[in-house]
């Protein structure tokens, strides 16, 4: 591991000359000058599974560099037409698909911003990035938005709301401290894909704007590069400590991982691409051919699926599904780096 923290403001690489100690928590808020006091953040009737227990969350969550909001979210978008766009096929995306809404966030803009706050069909949704995890995430917040707040656990993202100034690590989803806490987000689902895979199945996807209304150089990642894959994404290197450790893969290894209210799951990408379909106790995963991702499920005790030439066909019929399509509970299916999910989730059932 690197001696000590990085400092994630887009604007410099330097080292900052800080201590790795944890950051002692304000209560309430967890972020204090930054209330508004209005807000209706959804949230799941019955929180999703922890393999850690808050008190360790927050006894783990350190400094990342900047204060809150030192990486700014960007809370007035501006899209694009697909046909405007200037990107290579290989370039990085997340993708969303929503409310009848098609988009496209290049991780060349989100690596910088980490967090988008917009409006789509009707509901207010933060589409959420963070770099050194390779996680994309999407939130409902109803009226009150999300922030950086400058803190990681695990190196991953911690938000912060701007109704209570809780903090939610973005993996886990559930708050830690502040007046929410032990609540877990409501999710949407995204895809973490290349520009080709998603324009390829969505050729009316609209693509969000450099002009971001903040002087930054969209052009340089201060972590490494996808298109090929370099530095900080492809070294087995970790910048911060870990509440828990595993080097059964690659650290940067990609994984889909997905959980509920019980239970936890992680599919090895590679693994899927190759057999098409996995079985766990409670959880199918597929591979998405489409745009080279997993779809996961829950898993159905009476219903029985096989992968065959490329197809999930439902053992007693002999019906074909799509990998998007299968008669199973879908549940939000996020895909990380190895290092990353295994420290969140360590006793998650292993699809592989």
């Amino acid at each position: 591991m690197l001696p000590g923290p990085v400092n994630r403001y887009p604007n410099t690489a330097a080292l900052l000359a800080m201590s790795m100690s944890t950051v002692a928590l304000a209560d309430p808020p967890a972020i204090s000058g930054l209330r508004t006091g209005e807000g209706n953040l959804p949230v799941h009737d019955q929180s999703l599974v922890l393999h850690h227990s808050l008190e360790a969350f927050a006894d783990n969550m350190m400094s990342g560099g900047p204060p809150p909001d030192g990486i700014p979210s960007i809370d007035e978008p501006q899209f694009l037409a697909a046909a405007e766009h200037s990107m290579d096929p290989n370039d990085r995306v997340i993708g969303l698909e929503y409310n009848g809404v098609v988009r496209a966030y290049p991780h060349s803009i989100m690596v910088l911003h980490e967090i988008v706050n917009h409006e789509i069909g009707g509901e207010n949704i933060a589409v959420t990035y963070c770099p050194l995890t390779a996680t994309a995430q999407g939130f409902k917040t109803g009226s009150t938005t999300l922030g950086v707040s400058g803190r990681l656990i695990n190196s991953n993202l911690v938000m912060y709301d701007r109704d209570t100034g809780s903090l939610w690590p973005q993996i886990s989803a559930t708050a830690i401290a502040g007046e929410r806490r032990g609540e877990s987000l409501e999710e949407i689902n995204l895809t973490w894909t290349t520009w080709g895979e998603w324009y390829a199945q969505h050729p009316d996807t609209e693509l969000l704007s450099d002009r971001t209304g903040f002087a930054r150089d969209y052009r340089r990642d201060p972590y490494g590069r996808y298109n090929p894959t370099g530095g900080y994404y492809s070294s087995d290197r970790v910048m911060f400590p870990l509440m828990t450790e595993d080097d059964s893969l690659h650290s940067k290894h990609m994984v889909s991982g997905a959980r509920t209210r019980d239970q936890a799951v992680v599919f090895d990408l590679e693994v899927l691409a190759e057999v098409g379909l996995v079985k766990t106790e409670h959880f199918v995963g597929v591979h998405d051919a489409d745009l080279g991702n997993a779809r996961i499920y829950l898993r159905d005790g009476d219903q029985s699926f096989t992968w065959q030439e490329g197809q999930v066909l439902e053992s007693a019929s002999g019906k074909a599904f799509a990998a998007d399509a299968l008669p199973l509970e879908p549940v939000i299916a996020i895909e990380a780096f190895w290092f990353a999910w295994n420290a969140v989730y360590p006793d998650s059932e292993r699809g592989w």
